[in-house]
């Protein structure tokens, strides 16, 4: 088994991937900006680096054999820490002579133009090149991510909100799951992309989230022009042949407020 790098360990999907790549034998390095937590599982090692400045990077590294790279900033920074830290980590990479860089990227990044989505594909070309060994998982986005959105978005009895909009919301933990799967097979390049159990609009996703929370509100339209829009509306970000995810919008809605 190995030494496995995490970087993005403390976010969603982080926290999934830990304690599966564990269980499955592997010794797991947490990298995170920040200093180890009091309440950190104790059969984690933990790592104190920065994608944006490169500090504590190469001590990061050292000694892993596998990187999987699940750090991203999309609201800050984003090309300093999805790009440029890409290529700091790269450069980690080869020089502990890491054996796999692993990264999870996002379906459609190659045909929305959204400017996050820009960063993501900038981040796989310089992975593709940079000469480590590598796999890349694209995956649709994380139900934690629709319901954040519904959250920012739906505050009062009247909300106004893309409805159109396709999603394929898939449950973090299964990708992780696939995740460490893939890694038990080495290297392997772009890998076949995953998405969720199924294709719906945002209003669509909007109504039973708001069911689920026993809440009311009048959904209206948020027209919106544009390639960025137009590639969400034709869902350019789905891959229903691909809908690998088994846990619906439904069961994870069940299982996130059935206590509320």
């Amino acid at each position: 088994m190995a030494t496995v790098l995490v970087t993005g360990g403390t976010g969603v999907l982080g926290r999934e991937l830990a304690p599966r790549l564990a269980a499955a034998g592997h010794t797991v390095r947490i990298m995170s900006r920040g200093a180890r937590p009091a309440g950190a599982d104790p059969a984690l090692e933990w790592a104190q680096a920065d994608l944006e400045t490169g500090q504590g990077l190469d001590q990061a590294a050292a000694g892993a054999e596998v990187i999987v790279h699940a750090a991203s900033s999309p609201r800050r920074r984003t090309w300093q820490a999805d790009v440029e830290g890409t290529r700091r980590l790269l450069a980690a990479a080869a020089g502990a002579g890491t054996g796999h860089f692993f990264y999870i990227s996002i379906v459609g990044i190659d045909r929305v133009p959204f400017g996050y989505y820009k960063a993501k594909l900038a981040a796989e070309k310089l992975i593709e090149e940079a000469g480590v060994p590598w796999s890349v998982l694209r995956a649709t986005q994380f139900h934690t991510l629709i319901d954040m959105f519904l959250h920012m978005l739906v505050r009062l009895p009247v909300a106004v909100l893309p409805r159109d909009f396709q999603f394929q919301p898939i449950d973090a933990g299964e990708v992780a799951e696939r995740m460490v799967q893939h890694l038990a097979g080495g290297p392997s390049g772009r890998l076949p992309d995953m998405g969720g159990p199924q294709v719906r609009s945002f209003g669509d996703l909007a109504r039973a989230w708001l069911k689920a929370r026993g809440r009311r509100a009048l959904v209206l339209p948020l027209p919106l022009i544009g390639q960025t829009a137009a590639g969400f509306r034709d869902g350019y970000n789905c891959t229903p042949e691909h809908a690998e995810g088994r846990i619906t919008w439904e069961e994870w809605l069940s299982q996130r407020y059935a206590a509320k």
